[in-house]
């Protein structure tokens, strides 16, 4: 979680160094005894949990600390993530004269490293555990809250922790830290009677799995999740991989340290840790993955004053900043704040007067609407300098911001009244994102990560909006065909209920149409791709009003709607692909004074023939056969005396043109 460094002085010039873990080590422990032994030597140590106790004390084994690498810090390097603390406490009874003093002792007990014999020495105290908390009523209470909030927080996780690069299903996960083995079992079977179908048999199935050591002494239940450590290896295996759709384990003391699982967000403690043991429990939900901002604690036992006391070993900018430790009502305060920022981006559009009409499509309208506000050039605050936030800008970074709250504390008192409000802001952001990513598909460009997993997240169609089912049913028109762009169509273009959203609706046509009309074809496909970046981009300075970008992309859908046609001019008639090699070695104006276009299309047809001799299947990896293809190339452009200074340009373009169809008309594909 943190390292801090520690040394002990060197008396001698000859001295040597030894590092060692300064966590538990006793005063007079293994370091006193080797400090006695090597005089002369320096001590390191690294520590992630430093600790003061008066038995156990890392300083005055060690000397003070050299250097400090905190908390803070590493979750400002993106080493770690924040870690939340939320207390959902589960009621216990406490018999008479039994006080919480007593209970915290035997619980120190059970966080020792005990073998079998001192085991058998506590095993009064594990029964006054079992019977506080593994009462059957508080069981069976504790067992419904992890799955009502195990529900709810793994589907606020779901969107990041999306894959980027498949389509694969994740599966967050969460571990349940228990007092005793035996509460761990009776646990388990309260959770099963809820939720049936997340049992198996099966070590490689099932949603929730116990994890604890025993042996063949063990009685049942506990005896019903004792396994060999090559099987509780699957389980810890199970545990790491995020597509696996194992989701919840539950333990004592295994796993609680020395154990990585990145995907693990969640950690529900009914077990009153402290002190290193806790930190260290803690650091199992700290672990970046994905887009994993934050981890969560959900602690069912007393333990707000353990983890302050923990905390208290830490730098004062940790105990100022809470990288671990801040409060669910503390993060909700911050949400409160971020929806009221969100009311001010949105005072321009009356989305609550749209929501309590009577319309049935008001949700549909209400959130395109937003999305309408928010995108159109023509809202105030949309015009803005080079580098600036634009109002959607804004909103995209506030939304997000407020959907990681959401996730975290979307249970706390203070965002309760806010919960309908929060939704229709977050089924804002997914539109937003729907449409930011249509448009740097349309420029090109690569889509981020947050995008990607908002989109992968979020199914629009299951929301409380889910009659948006795509971009031109949220611009209020219906879905436009490019060979039915009528006059009467555009008109309604233009008279849409959201207007901007219409014209981004119809540049993703065009976009769609385009890349399809001239597929395998890299000239007019950046050709048709390079105007309507433009066109939008002179719209969106405001260059081009509304009807005139309408006008312009439908004259532009006219030339799509007859690209096909286009080879049909040239006599003989030149096809898809020999157009393709035309549209290449016409690029140069002075070939085609010089040439003519019949010229330049035998040529083209020419081009064709040598793809067809000599591409072979793996060409673009054989340089000899490229050096081939590059010389062919070459010698025909000379033999038709293309103008020599623009060869170079032209002998890549068509290499590059040949690339993009070779696996179409290579034979050997």
């Amino acid at each position: 979680m943190s390292t801090r460094c520690c040394r002990t002085a060197a008396t001698s010039s000859s001295s040597s160094t030894k590092r060692t873990a300064g966590h538990y080590d006793d005063l007079d422990g293994y370091a006193r005894h080797l400090k006695d032994a090597l005089p002369n030597a320096t001590l390191i140590a690294f520590t992630g949990t430093p600790i003061s106790a008066a038995d156990h004390n890392t300083r005055a084994v060690f000397g003070d600390y050299i250097d400090i690498y905190d908390l803070t810090r590493a979750v400002e390097d993106g080493a770690t993530v924040p870690v939340v603390f939320e207390q959902r406490l589960i009621q216990i009874s406490l018999a008479d004269g039994f006080t919480p003093a007593d209970l915290d002792r035997i619980a120190d007990e059970q966080s020792r490293d005990l073998d079998l014999a001192e085991r058998q020495r506590i095993e009064q105290s594990v029964a006054v555990i079992n019977a506080i908390y593994g009462a059957p009523e508080r069981l069976a209470a504790l067992a419904g809250d992890i799955v009502e909030h195990w529900e709810d927080r793994r589907e606020r996780m779901n969107e990041s922790l999306q894959p980027t690069d498949s389509e694969a299903t994740p599966h967050g996960k969460a571990l349940i830290v228990c007092a005793t083995r035996e509460i761990c079992a009776r646990l388990y079977d309260q959770i099963v009677a809820l939720r049936p179908d997340w049992h198996s048999p099966d070590l490689d199935k099932g949603t929730i799995k116990v994890v604890y050591s025993g042996n063949a002494s063990d009685e049942p239940p506990i005896r019903d999740h004792v396994r060999r450590e090559s099987e509780n290896r699957v389980i810890k295996n199970r545990l790491k991989d995020i597509e696996d759709p194992l989701e919840l384990v539950i333990v004592k003391d295994m796993m609680l340290t020395g154990f990585d699982a990145p995907p693990l967000h969640t950690l529900y403690l009914d077990r009153p840790l402290k002190g290193a043991l806790l930190m260290q429990t803690l650091a199992r939900v700290n672990r970046t993955f994905r887009g994993k901002r934050d981890g969560l604690l959900v602690a069912y036992a007393p333990l707000a004053d353990n983890l302050r006391d923990a905390l208290a070993e830490y730098t004062a900018t940790d105990q100022a900043k809470k990288p671990v430790g801040q409060t669910t009502d503390e993060v909700a305060t911050t949400g409160v704040d971020l929806v009221k920022a969100l009311r001010a981006l949105l005072r321009g559009f009356d989305w609550r007067r749209v929501m309590a009409s009577t319309d049935p499509k008001r949700a549909r309208k209400a959130v395109g609407g937003a999305v309408e506000y928010l995108r159109s050039p023509h809202t105030p605050g949309n015009q803005v300098a080079e580098g600036a936030l634009t109002v959607g800008d804004r909103y995209r970074m506030l939304s997000a911001q407020l959907g990681r709250v959401w996730a975290m504390a979307s249970g706390a008192d203070a965002l309760a009244a806010l919960r309908d409000e929060v939704r229709f802001y977050e089924e804002v952001r997914v539109w937003m994102a729907k449409y930011d990513a249509k448009e740097r598909e349309a420029n090109g460009q690569p889509i981020p990560e947050e995008i990607l997993r908002a989109l992968r997240g979020v199914v629009a169609d299951a929301t409380a909006v889910g009659d948006i089912t795509d971009i031109y049913a949220a611009a209020g028109i219906p879905r436009p065909s490019i060979q039915a762009l009528t006059p009467e169509m555009l008109a309604g273009f233009q008279r849409a209920e959201h207007p901007h959203l219409a014209i981004e609706a119809l540049r993703d046509l065009l976009v769609a149409e385009s890349r399809q009309a001239t597929t395998g074809n890299v000239v007019r496909q950046k050709a048709f791709s390079e105007r309507i970046a433009e066109l939008m981009n002179r719209y969106t300075n405001q260059q081009l009003t509304s009807a005139e970008v309408i006008a312009e992309l439908a004259r532009l859908a006219q030339e799509v709607a007859d690209e096909a046609d286009r080879g049909q001019r040239f006599t003989p008639p030149l096809g898809a692909h020999e157009l393709a090699f035309y549209d290449a070695v016409s690029q140069n104006d002075s070939a085609v004074l010089l040439q003519g276009d019949d010229m330049l299309a035998q040529i083209a047809r020419e081009l064709v023939g040598v793809m067809q001799r000599d591409v072979r299947t793996d060409w673009t990896r054989r340089p000899d056969v490229q050096a081939k293809l590059r010389s062919e190339v070459k010698r025909l452009l000379r033999r038709y005396k293309y103008p020599p200074d623009k060869q170079p340009g032209a002998v890549t373009l068509v290499l590059e043109q040949m690339e993009v169809l070779a696996n179409a008309i290579s034979p050997e594909v």
